[in-house]
C-alpha cells in the first residue's frame, strides 16, 4: 500500500465516523482502525528499518524477564535496550527489540509474546517503535 492509498483510506475512515460529531466510543474506533492501517502499511516496509517496543505489565513473580527473553531468543530477535521496575509488587518492563532477523513475521511474534504473557499472567503489548512515538505525540 503506497502513501496515497493510505491517505485515501484514512480519509474514508474519518468521513465514515465523524458525521455526526463523534462520541468517545467512535473516537476509540477511529484510533483502532488507524493503528491497524498504519501497522499494515508498516509491514510492507523494509523490516531492517524498524525497531519495536515490547511492554510487559503485571504482578511481579520470578522468571518474568526470562520468559520473554526466551521467546525472543528462540525466534532470533535481538534485545536492543531493556528497562524494568517493580513498584509495590507490580512489575513493568519495556524492551526495545530488533525483529530484523526474526524467524517469524511481526504478527506471529506478537502472538507468541501474548501467549507467553497469558501463561505468566501479565499484559504484553508489542508495536513498532515509530508507530508508538507517533501515537504518543497525538
Amino acid at each position: 500500500m503506497n502513501r496515497k492509498e493510505i491517505a485515501l483510506e484514512v480519509a474514508s475512515i474519518l468521513v465514515k465516523h465523524l458525521v455526526p460529531p463523534p462520541s468517545e466510543e467512535v473516537i476509540e474506533k477511529i484510533a483502532a482502525e488507524l493503528i491497524l492501517l498504519v501497522e499494515k502499511a508498516g509491514e510492507l516496509e523494509k523490516p531492517a528499518s524498524r525497531l519495536a517496543v515490547c511492554t510487559v505489565i503485571g504482578r511481579n513473580h520470578s522468571g518474568i524477564v526470562h520468559a520473554f527473553s526466551e521467546v525472543l531468543a528462540e525466534n532470533n530477535v535481538d534485545i536492543v535496550d531493556i528497562n524494568q521496575t517493580i513498584v509495590h509488587g507490580n512489575f513493568a518492563m519495556m524492551m526495545v527489540i530488533d525483529p530484523t532477523n526474526s524467524k517469524v513475521d511481526f504478527q506471529s511474534l506478537k502472538s507468541l509474546l501474548k501467549e507467553r504473557g497469558q501463561r505468566e499472567n501479565v499484559g504484553v503489548f508489542l508495536q513498532y517503535e515509530d508507530l508508538m512515538r507517533e501515537l504518543n505525540r497525538i
